[in-house]
């Protein structure tokens, strides 16, 4: 049922919305909808709604009958204090924020003709609009507008890094840093991560290298989620070390909530993101010249693949406790070749060969469920060049349904997204 009203809300087929509660008599005005969120959290995030005058940002969670926000345990979670309107079919029970305020809610009017057809949206709404159309582009057109969407992609994530260089003041370790950091956190704990590294920076971090138990503190601190480690004595042992290099250094943790972890891997908790981060602050050389200029993808497994301390395998954390392979194919792809690119251009070393070999058109393509989608539609990624890419087309075409834009809509159909 609630997947059939993120579509209508997120394709804007309801007939009505009609506020409710204090709102009752305002005019709601949707001027975006937001992004879908498939993980843990609010339905849609980065949402505009214009209440009478007022503009708001931020998320909307959606459901049958209001009183369920109370049933799945909403009112508890600090994610969802940011919601901004509940979009509802019944609005059966108010939502009362601690701070004593109503969350704004409206009522979502579904067009009843629909109701039959929710099966058939939503098997269309898993597909690609242009899935039936994609594989009559000739290759060599493709392959053309694919390297141009990865260039233009690439350059997006270069001028990321300097932006976050700017934020470090031209410090270039504290910018890698924080880049990493927003890698481990793998989409879904990326803001949250970067967020982590400024407010601990990687000084303080690198003054206690030589004490893994100090730094594990030092980040799981920081981060709040000291609660998290699994062995009481252990968690408490940390606890003590954070309390007092806090105390020392001026820090505070991040808010509760911060980070999310429902529906998440034991090994992509970001408490064990951060334990793995603790073990290469300590054993490899990151911060200098040596990572933008790894030579080969093997030399970078040697740097970025040590075990956790024995302790912490095991149990729900199961294996050595190492980045996968995977994860550095990840870091390679979203750390490495953008922070090298903007590294060579600032000291104008661009066409240098070193490490040529860690290049997107030189490394294996990602497999997710954007590639896999193109997939599905006869458009298969063969490097990272490529997934990137396709990543990009999704991103700046297919979520924000501009196929009337989009370099492969040669091969739509004149009606082909106007069912979507």
């Amino acid at each position: 049922m609630e997947a059939f009203l993120h579509y209508i809300w997120a394709h804007r087929r309801y007939t009505e919305l009609i506020p409710q509660g204090a709102l009752a008599g305002a005019r709601i005005e949707v001027l975006d909808p937001g992004v879908l969120n498939v993980h843990a959290g609010p339905d849609f995030f980065a949402a505009k709604v214009r209440i009478d005058d007022l503009l708001w940002v931020g998320a909307v969670e959606i459901h049958h009958a209001s009183s369920e926000w109370h049933q799945h345990h909403h009112d508890t979670d600090p994610a969802y204090r940011s919601v901004i309107l509940h979009v509802v079919e019944q609005d059966n029970r108010p939502v009362i924020f601690p701070s004593g305020e109503a969350l704004p809610t409206c009522l979502l009017m579904v067009p009843e003709e629909l109701r039959p057809e929710a099966a058939a949206l939503l098997s269309a709404e898993a597909k690609l609009p242009c899935a039936d159309h994609l594989a009559s582009v000739p290759e060599e057109e493709r392959r053309m507008w694919l390297s141009c969407l990865s260039r233009s992609r690439l350059s997006r994530k270069v001028a990321a890094v300097r932006q976050l260089l700017e934020r470090s003041e031209g410090d270039w370790a504290q910018a890698l840093y924080a880049l990493f950091l927003r890698a481990l956190g793998f989409g879904l704990n990326g803001d949250a991560m970067e967020r982590l590294a400024f407010a601990l920076p990687l000084h303080l971090l690198l003054k206690h290298r030589d004490q893994l138990p100090q730094v594990e503190a030092l980040l799981l601190g920081s981060a709040g989620l000291l609660d998290y480690l699994p062995d009481e004595a252990l968690r408490e042992e940390r606890q003590r070390e954070y309390a007092f290099l806090a105390h020392k250094y001026g820090l505070t943790p991040l808010p509760q909530g911060t980070f999310r972890r429902a529906r998440t891997r034991p090994t992509g908790l970001p408490e064990y993101r951060l334990l793995q981060l603790a073990t290469l602050i300590v054993q490899a050389p990151l911060w200098g010249s040596v990572f933008p200029e790894m030579p080969s993808m093997e030399s970078l497994m040697t740097l970025l693949r040590h075990p956790l301390p024995a302790h912490y395998c095991g149990g729900k954390w199961r294996g050595s406790g190492m980045l996968s392979e995977e994860a550095v194919a990840h870091i390679a792809i979203n750390v490495l070749v953008p922070y090298r690119e903007a590294w060579r251009a600032h000291y104008q070393r661009v066409g240098e060969q070193v490490g040529e070999e860690l290049c997107l058109d030189k490394l294996p393509a990602e497999t997710n469920h954007v590639t896999r989608l193109f997939a599905e539609a006869g458009l298969t990624a063969r490097s990272a060049q490529e997934s990137q890419a396709l990543l990009q087309l999704h991103t700046d075409y297919c979520t924000p349904q501009r196929c009337h834009r989009c370099p492969f809509s040669v091969a739509l159909s004149p009606c082909s997204c106007a069912l979507r």
